[in-house]
């Protein structure tokens, strides 16, 4: 085709292919002045390019995918990112695969602090700082959105960033659970020279797969949200609402369930996996003498896909 090089493509004119297509600002620009301004040739268009499926895709579930993380060399920054996809057998497509792998480097290079541009607050530059409206770091034409929405007519499924993690301020580790369903990043307070530790790097390793085994809601009791306490509690006393008991011995009562429940919920008074004779903390300050030098879980996140 032959293009009309005089033909003024006009914003309104891409506005009207958008809301047709719903693909980029730029590929509908570029589709109109391919097709002389013609909008139904240029909708053709971007359907023969695989783009303007995107919007049909967007109105199915992405519930399948992968858990990917990048881990700097020396230790001292981490991402972890959950890109979802609608089936399983795409997940495990190479090129669903490389779509992950780059957006994680994106991530890992731009280091956004929000997903979208609606989480970000007043006075925060949304390309600045959202994820999906940052210009992609491999092609600066393209938001992280429009490249998404090039890899939906590719890969002909709905595709999405549901989260990610990064961390940055300690020493960081991370773990992927086999198939890649389940991941983990970890944040250790200590001295930078401890990454080649022998010692340090077999807890580092052992805390990450007890955060994917027992799936910790928090570090510790603090940490845990007030109104997640209160509802446990109201729990319990539900519970026991029949039971004939003095006021004193039911919140007695309540009191070990709650320690039951933190037992259970916090990293550091969970039963250690791979010697259930201790808890983590314990293990924690075993292998802090072995170390020679404090060690701190500062933070940690478990991204699982589905849940």
């Amino acid at each position: 085709m032959e293009r009309d090089l005089n033909m003024e493509i006009t914003a309104a004119m891409v506005k009207e292919l958008r809301e047709k297509t719903d693909c980029p600002m730029m590929d509908c620009k570029k589709a109109l002045i391919e097709n002389a301004g013609d909008i139904e040739k240029s909708v053709d268009y971007l359907r023969k390019k695989g783009m303007a499926t995107a919007k049909a895709k967007a109105d199915r579930t992405a519930n399948e995918g992968v858990v990917y993380t990048i881990v700097a060399p020396d230790h001292k920054t981490g991402i972890l990112v959950e890109v979802n996809c609608e089936t399983d057998f795409v997940a495990r497509n190479d090129g669903f695969q490389a779509f992950v792998k780059d957006v994680a480097e994106h991530v890992m290079e731009a280091k956004p602090k929000y997903l979208k541009a609606e989480e970000a607050p007043a006075g925060e530059k949304a390309e600045a700082v959202c994820l999906l409206e940052q210009p992609y770091a491999k092609n600066k034409a393209l938001k992280v959105s429009d490249f998404i929405a090039e890899k939906v007519g590719s890969i002909k499924e709905n595709l999405g960033v549901k989260r990610f993690a990064i961390y940055g301020s300690g020493l960081v580790h991370s773990y992927i659970h086999m198939g890649a369903k389940l991941g983990v990043l970890l944040e250790m307070e200590c001295d930078a020279a401890l990454a080649k530790n022998e010692e340090y790097i077999e807890m580092a390793k052992d805390l990450t797969m007890q955060i994917a085994a027992a799936n910790p809601l928090c570090l510790e009791r603090a940490d845990v949200p007030a109104d997640l306490l209160e509802k446990e509690k109201e729990i319990y006393r539900a519970q026991m609402a029949d039971q004939k008991k003095p006021a004193d011995i039911l919140e007695k009562i309540i009191n070990g369930k709650m320690n039951k429940f933190y037992e259970e919920r916090c990293l550091v008074e969970q039963v250690f996996v791979k010697d259930t004779t201790i808890k983590v903390n314990q293990y924690v300050t075993d292998k802090n003498k072995k170390i020679g030098s404090p060690v701190k879980i500062k933070r940690f996140v478990r991204f699982e896909i589905g849940k």
